[in-house]
């Protein structure tokens, strides 16, 4: 048997091309941040020790936005927040929560089951509504170390932000320079 690390190029394209005609039309098939992982292998960028750790360690994320149903105080927040980074660690989900001007948008990422339990429940919380799903899907874990990381955003930058998620192709957003959002953007780029 040929060490996976030793194959030519021709022999890369090979398999990859198997393994997309093995799993074409099953859930097996390859989502787009695995294709990107397999193009990768493909053109020599990733070894395939880096590709398997790389599919290994794959998340399940949701990006969403909602309006707030009520006005919010620093209080309820607060305990949102609270409530949020407990039970998230507790069940391996991490990501990242901002609010401007009546409006939430978050980054769930974790295990499928804990982050579409978890997501089901926002979209039936009586504190939302107008619950959009921009994006959802596997990819690699972006917010790490925050159980839920949280930030005020200006409303501006917040909508040039959304407005750039919604877009197809190129993240380009000028009028971002918040951190938190240029994060939020990375990560789905």
């Amino acid at each position: 048997m040929t060490d996976p690390e030793s194959l030519s190029a021709a022999q890369r394209r090979r398999l990859v091309a198997m393994a997309v005609a093995l799993t074409a039309g099953t859930r097996l098939a390859p989502a787009a941040y695995e294709r990107r992982l397999l193009a990768d292998f493909e053109a020599g960028e990733l070894t395939f020790a880096q590709l398997e750790d790389l599919l290994d360690r794959r998340v399940h994320q949701v990006l969403y936005h909602s309006r707030f149903a009520a006005p919010w105080g620093e209080a309820d927040l607060v305990a949102l927040l609270e409530w949020s980074r407990a039970h998230n660690a507790a069940r391996g989900i991490t990501g990242l929560l901002l609010c401007s001007d009546g409006c939430f948008v978050q980054v769930l990422e974790g295990a499928e089951a804990a982050v579409s339990d978890l997501y089901a429940r926002i979209q039936r919380a009586p504190r939302h509504r107008d619950v959009v799903t921009v994006r959802q899907g596997l990819g690699p874990r972006r917010f790490a170390g925050w159980d839920m990381g949280f930030g005020y955003v200006q409303s501006p930058e917040m909508q040039h932000a959304l407005a750039a998620l919604d877009a197809p192709g190129p993240r380009l957003a000028p009028g971002v320079s918040d951190p938190q959002l240029r994060a939020l953007l990375d990560a789905f780029e």
